[in-house]
């Protein structure tokens, strides 16, 4: 039979073994929430590129930076969140194609400007703000991309 000492020793082994593996999973948790910070679109630096020079802008980096905010929506339920998601799908397919009019993407800029003020609309504290400064820029940009396609066509 074993002794107290044994028993003890046992029990406390056991103890160390399942503080270890809380503090492994408590860090696996932190890396996990980490790497999910990092997948998130950074919503101030899009609104700083959208108030800059839109012609400075390489399509393949817009397209790239459409991709981020369409894999960020994936898997959300909410109607509004979809309609986003499809409004990112249609410019992306804008700056893809070759013959893609100004006032198209224009369209789009606008529409998904409205779309994301309203989804700051119902967005708690601390994220309301980014995005309706988000949806205030994509408008502003729509309305640059509308003058310039107008300014274009005039010549």
């Amino acid at each position: 039979m074993a002794s107290q000492k044994e028993t003890k020793g046992k029990q406390d082994d056991s103890t160390l073994e399942e503080k270890q593996s809380t503090k492994a999973q408590s860090e696996e948790a932190k890396h996990v929430d980490a790497d999910q910070d990092d997948a998130s679109p950074d919503v101030d630096s899009l609104a700083e590129v959208l108030h800059g020079d839109l012609t400075e802008i390489e399509s393949d980096a817009a397209i790239a930076s459409v991709d981020v905010w369409v894999n960020f929506l994936k898997g959300h339920k909410e109607e509004n969140l979809k309609e986003l998601s499809a409004s990112l799908k249609e410019l992306k397919k804008l700056l893809k194609g070759k013959k893609s009019e100004a006032s198209e993407i224009a369209e789009v800029l606008e529409q998904l400007g409205e779309q994301t003020t309203a989804i700051g609309d119902e967005a708690g504290r601390g994220v309301k703000g980014p995005l309706h400064s988000v949806g205030k820029a994509l408008a502003q940009a729509a309305k640059k991309i509308e003058k310039a396609g107008v300014g274009s066509e005039a010549k």
